[in-house]
């Protein structure tokens, strides 16, 4: 030990810790700087478009969350995520991505008023997407918001002019466009209503049957099943004839109590014994529901040593009953040391070591 060492433990100071020796510290934990949005993005686009290229839609989703969390002003993230939520059929959360766009763009230009118009449409909300398409100017309004305006008209009952924006559609498509077939179909659809609606059911008015609108008890026959002409206003103004039990609290409360008669009729008849249930589990051998049964106390036994198998053994092979399987070695062994050893009991000629005691085979 150096000569330092020891004056300083002759005068009693500690000596200092080495690095390498175990004082029982640890190193504080410093946590690591967070990476910066710089270094951060790269990764997530590249994540984003294997995401979007392999169909992982809910990831993608998650993904461009963490692009706009950094960067509120990616026009590129916004655009991918609305059209996620469209993919995925998240029509009300379209919505209310439309409603923060990112820095520079507004809802209501481009694009995006079409987009939140369709995603009204597929909500449910047709009168709000028109009103949307009316604003468009007539230099934006290309085939994409015509086929939108006829599908909205089409599903608020404007037939007609449903029509009419398919046969101007239908004008300028070729016929071996993919579009084609598909405007000539939703023509056929709004055309059979128009038909409908013009002239079948008014033809029907016109030549309906006097019974239809409940003719007068005093007419004949002949007359009762008569076309004649009817009216609309007197159409309307025929009543049917309510159903039973409208006036005491409408069908709703009908029906309730026929299903309680119906529930009070068979309990009354469960209770008298009319309806047996079926039991939940399979009863023994023997076993009668409402019955008293003992079980058989060998149940447990198996079947070769049960008192009754053994029975049954022996009657069929005609032997005595000891002869059955069940006994106990020692009770065999009893058994053959009794019938053998100083000779037989049941015979007079006993002979050495009692082999007529032996049994042998039946003659």
């Amino acid at each position: 030990m150096p000569a330092k060492h020891q004056a300083e433990i002759a005068q009693g100071k500690p000596k200092a810790a080495t690095a390498g020796a175990g004082s029982g510290k640890r190193k504080p934990f410093v946590p690591r700087a967070p990476r910066s949005p710089e270094e951060r993005l790269p990764k997530l686009y590249r994540a984003l478009t294997d995401q979007v290229d392999d169909g992982y839609f809910e990831n993608a989703i998650k993904t461009c969350k963490k692009i706009l969390a950094l960067d509120p002003s990616s026009q590129a993230a916004f655009q991918t995520l609305l059209f996620l939520y469209l993919q995925t059929d998240d029509y009300t959360s379209a919505l209310a991505l439309l409603d923060t766009p990112p820095t520079g763009t507004t809802s209501s230009s481009g694009t995006l008023a079409f987009e939140r118009a369709y995603c009204l449409y597929r909500l449910h909300r047709e009168k709000e997407a028109l009103r949307l398409l009316e604003e468009f100017a007539p230099s934006e309004r290309d085939r994409k918001v015509q086929h939108l305006d006829a599908q909205i008209r089409y599903r608020l009952g404007e037939y007609q002019r449903a029509q009419q924006i398919y046969d101007d559609l239908l004008a300028d498509c070729d016929s071996s466009s993919p579009e084609h077939p598909d405007i000539l179909t939703n023509l056929s659809a709004t055309s059979s209503h128009t038909d409908f609606s013009t002239h079948t059911y008014r033809s029907y008015l016109h030549s309906a049957p006097a019974r239809a609108l409940g003719a007068d008890a005093g007419s004949s026959s002949s007359t009762a099943g008569a076309a004649v002409p009817v009216n609309e206003a007197d159409l309307e103004s025929t009543v049917p004839s309510l159903p039973t039990g409208w006036s005491t609290g409408g069908l709703a409360k009908t029906v309730e109590r026929k299903n309680a008669a119906a529930a009070a009729a068979k309990a009354s008849a469960g209770a008298q014994g009319g309806i047996t249930k079926k039991p939940r589990h399979k009863l023994p051998k023997g076993a009668v529901v409402g019955k008293p049964f003992t079980e058989d106390p060998e149940r447990w036994i198996p079947l070769r040593q049960r008192s009754t198998y053994i029975v049954a053994q022996n009657k069929k092979k005609g032997g005595k009953e000891s002869m059955g399987t069940g006994f106990t070695q020692g009770s065999t062994a009893s058994a053959s040391a009794n019938g053998s050893g100083g000779g037989n009991n049941n015979s007079n000629n006993s002979s050495g070591g009692g082999a007529k005691g032996k049994k042998g085979k039946r003659k």
